[in-house]
Formats: C-alpha cells, structure tokens, sequence
C-alpha cells in the first residue's frame, strides 16, 4: 500500500542525503540530482541520478524497515541469481539519514512503475509476455531452497496463527468504525479462512509476498523488472497471487496459473478474495494507530467494497 500521501520528509532531508552519500563509498552521488519517489509503510526512497545512471537510495522509517533492508541485503544477491529479470542489487549500506539503522543504495532496476490505469490502458495485461514473465519469476522465487532463506534470516510466516492474532486486534480497533452489517460479514469471513484446514495445506516456500502492478517495472510493453522485497517471507506460495487478484482481476491469474501447469479452484479464489478484504482490515488498523484519518476513510470504504465483491463471487 503506498502510504506517499501520509509521509511527510523532515525539511533538510536532502542535505542528510547528500551528506551520507559525501561519506559513503561512492561519494560523487553527493553531487548528483536528488528527488523523491515515493514512501511505503516501512520505508522512503530517493532517487539519485549523475551521468552514469540513476541509483536508489532507500531509507526505512521503524524498525520493521530496518530489518527489512538488513534481511535484503542478505538474500538480493543470491536470489537475484536464481531469476531471470532485474531485482535490486544493493551496491552498498550505509547509516540512516532521516531514521534508525542503515539506508541501502543500488542501481535503479530498469523500466519504469505504472499505475493500474495504464496497465489497462496499454493493454499490458493482455500480452501474453507479461503473463509468461510473471509466471515464470513466481516460479523461480518459490524455487529457491527455503532453507537457504531461513540462513539468511527470512522469517516463517504462520499464516493461521498471524490471522487469528489479527482477528483480535480486528474485532477490538476495525469492527467498531465499519458499518455494524460490514463488521459482521468481516468476523464471519474470517472466521471461515481461519477454519477451513485446507487453506492451510502447502509446502512452505520462499515467497515475494508483494506482487503488485506497481512493483512491476515496464519498458515499452515488457516487465524488465520487480521491485520492493521488503515483505519476503517463507510461507503459503498462494499469497504471491493476492494483488494481483484485485489489481490485474481474476482473468490474469487464472493465464498465469496455467502457464505454470497449476489450478485456479474454488478453494484458491476464497483464499484470494478473504486476502482482498482482510488486507484493507489491516490497513484499518495501521490507520487507527497512526492517526490518518483520511487513509482511515478510504480503507473502510475499501473493505465495504471487497466484502461486497466476495459475496457476489459466491466464495462463501
């Protein structure tokens, strides 16, 4: 979820940047160009482009960001390895300059990041690379040994006992700013995920866990690229497929699941529609204890929407 709108930059942020990059291993970047990006729950990034090319530089906000780009720094270079398209290569770490721990810099992964609307508006969804590309990247990362993951410190996610912990902080801080029939179906919804054992029966691998269109880079009507491994875990490999669920629509991950020999039944689209609404419940409550009314707004009228979207699917 891009949280751009909510973040605001400390007034001198550029010098803290340029001052880390003067004392970095690289330090002409201090005289490059520097803008934004853009801001995601966990982290900020700049770009940072000289003569020789454009780097990121990509700085975490808590803790959990700090974790994240430790763990990155990690795997990116044997994962990178293992796939066939452009990851984040970090080129080096180095202290934090608008927060806690270490900053990552790296060359920018080649292509650019699109909104849903040109997504359609291309027709990038229909070329039958893209659903190649994506099929093949999933299957490339969920290829990768997960124990090797878990030496370099990618955590196991528990899907049954992680939502069944949020379900407590979602009955106690959701329900009670959701519309009393929207609240209802949210319990009811997922209490129906949390019981159904099959929903849990999977191998465990390394996932992306973040898939989204705009983590998919383009240039001209090709991804070159993917971005954003802040969220990679070892869990269910079905989890890859929940943003694109919403954003591409069930017709692209149904060509995606064919072209990697694997089914899109009745059980994989429940998964997918509760993710759909339980991802927006989050989003809730993220927006509750961090006092953003107005992302509070349009994650309530989010969950009203997917829980309407779900019982028309017929998914339970």
């Amino acid at each position: 979820m891009d949280m751009s709108a909510h973040t605001e930059l400390v007034a001198d942020w550029e010098g803290r940047v340029r001052a880390m990059l003067a004392g970095s291993v690289q330090p002409g970047l201090a005289r490059a160009g520097v803008r934004v990006l853009g801001a995601g729950m966990d982290s900020v990034a700049v770009s940072v482009t000289d003569a020789v090319g454009e780097y990121i530089v990509r700085m975490p906000k808590g803790e959990d960001g700090v974790e994240s780009i430790a763990r990155e720094a990690r795997l990116l270079p044997e994962l990178g390895a293992a796939v066939s398209i452009p990851i984040p290569r970090y080129e080096f770490t180095a202290p934090n300059p608008l927060g806690p721990g270490e900053c990552c810099v790296y060359p920018a992964v080649p292509g650019e990041s699109l909104t849903d609307e040109d997504w359609y508006e291309r027709g990038l969804l229909e070329q039958a690379d893209t659903v190649r590309t994506v099929a093949r990247f999933l299957d490339e990362v969920h290829a990768f040994p997960a124990a090797r993951a878990l030496e370099l410190g990618v955590e196991l996610r528990d899907m049954r006992t992680e939502f069944a912990e949020d379900l407590d902080s979602v009955l106690a801080q959701v329900i009670p700013v959701l519309p009393s029939d929207a609240g209802r179906r949210l319990v009811e919804v997922w209490e129906g995920y949390l019981g159904e054992d099959t929903n849990f029966d999977y191998s465990l691998v390394l996932i992306h866990a973040d898939v989204s269109l705009d983590h998919l880079l383009i240039s001209g009507e090709r991804i070159t690229g993917i971005i954003d491994f802040g969220d990679v875990q070892i869990g269910d490999p079905d989890y890859d497929l929940c943003y694109l669920w919403p954003d591409a629509g069930p017709e692209f991950v149904r060509r995606v699941q064919d072209c990697r020999g694997l089914p899109l039944d009745e059980r994989l689209t429940r998964k997918l529609d509760f993710w759909v609404c339980s991802d927006s419940a989050i989003d809730i409550l993220h927006a509750v204890e961090h006092d953003l009314p107005e992302f509070l707004d349009e994650s309530v009228q989010r969950v009203c929407e997917a829980l309407k979207r779900f019982d028309q699917t017929g998914s339970v």
